[in-house]
């Protein structure tokens, strides 16, 4: 079967956060982007979604729209037979990865219609790099349920801990604290009074979006190692991956990276250095899914723990990601697609809440 491209609509939007979110890198109240609808000659509709945030290596805003103005024009009367004629018609944009997510998530989402098929069932299919065989592919897309991370992004240690006993009823089995933003006391303070709160069942990670110093992130981390973390994501500056090699090689505690990891390029920097144990992978900054599986796959393959994870995203993207998870049955860790309620507004109605620490996978 063959997809040919007769319309693309671009549609601005802000979504507003529920409250503003503090992290290291400063302080995030809402969410711009720009939602991609792509109609096929058939009347058949894919959405994607491209909103770039500072910090993880995308465009502006303005340049996303430029992007994606020049996609439009391109890609109009383009035919699709597989996901590697996407992969083809998106190469020369690799600059712009939040337009080139936007636009890829939008087409890969009208091939699966185009299939009748999920999206995670599509990639399954597509797959040529999973260390699984394809009945254990079939099988994960057959489980259809994804284990997310819950997020407690500050407030007092009594009201953290109050916050992540709420959330172990709510049966989430992980809890990422975000650290670095309140000085180094109240963050241990905040991380000990969850630990205590919960037991020791939970898993806790803890995320300094760059907040230390080298020398720094080896002292606060050590003053976690009692507190059994899971891993610390991101210690040090993104472009400090010797630093950060240094940081993993110093502590007890396993290190990932994130901001570090923009790129399939970066990725395998880190990889050369041993920089990280784990790699924090984000479709929108690595400039989309079909991208981000195959640096998930690298990671693997090198011997690193992969989580997806979202930069806040709008439902479109978020489902992308979901699927995206999905399809890799290596990815055993929860993962970062529970943010759905840090936000007051959405670009869609409905969208899979978490029950149970878990995310249900559309069909």
């Amino acid at each position: 079967m063959t997809v040919q491209l007769n319309h693309i609509f671009l549609q601005p939007y802000k979504l507003h956060l529920s409250q503003p979110l503090k992290t290291a890198l400063g302080l995030l109240s809402d969410r711009s982007g720009i939602l991609v609808h792509v109609v096929d000659t058939e009347g058949r509709v894919g959405l994607g979604e491209a909103a770039p945030l500072d910090g993880f290596g995308m465009e502006s805003l303005l340049e996303t729209r430029a992007a994606l103005n020049a996609l439009q024009v391109e890609s109009i009367g383009k035919k699709i037979s597989d996901l590697d004629d996407i992969t083809t018609l998106l190469a020369n944009f690799s600059h712009v990865p939040a337009a080139k997510h936007g636009m890829e998530l939008a087409l890969c989402n009208l091939w699966a219609v185009s299939q009748a098929k999920s999206l995670a069932q599509v990639l399954n299919h597509h797959s040529r790099d999973s260390l699984f065989p394809a009945e254990t592919l079939r099988d994960r897309a057959a489980s259809r349920r994804v284990t997310v991370n819950a997020l407690i992004g500050g407030g007092s240690p009594e009201e953290a801990a109050t916050r992540a006993k709420v959330l172990v009823q709510q049966g989430y089995t992980c809890i990422k604290i975000k650290v670095g933003t309140d000085g180094a006391d109240l963050d241990r303070q905040r991380v000990v009074a969850v630990r205590e709160a919960i037991g020791q069942q939970i898993q806790i990670r803890l995320d300094a979006n760059q907040a230390w110093t080298v020398d720094e992130a080896i002292a606060q981390i050590e003053r976690f190692e009692p507190l059994d973390i899971e891993y610390v994501e991101q210690p040090v500056a993104a472009s400090d991956l010797a630093g950060m090699a240094k940081v993993r090689r110093s502590v007890g505690i396993a290190i990932a990276a994130d901001e570090s990891i923009t790129n399939i390029n970066a990725l395998q920097q880190a990889i050369a250095i041993e920089a990280a144990d784990i790699a924090i992978i984000k479709p929108m900054a690595m400039g989309g899914i079909l991208t981000a599986r195959k640096a998930a796959y690298i990671a693997l393959e090198a011997g690193m723990d992969v989580v997806f994870t979202t930069t806040i995203d709008g439902a479109i993207a978020r489902l992308g990601a979901l699927h995206l998870t999905a399809s890799i049955p290596e990815i055993t860790r929860a993962c970062g697609l529970a943010t759905g309620e840090l936000l007051a507004t959405d670009l869609l109605p409905t969208f899979p809440m978490p029950e149970r620490g878990a995310i249900a996978v559309p069909q």
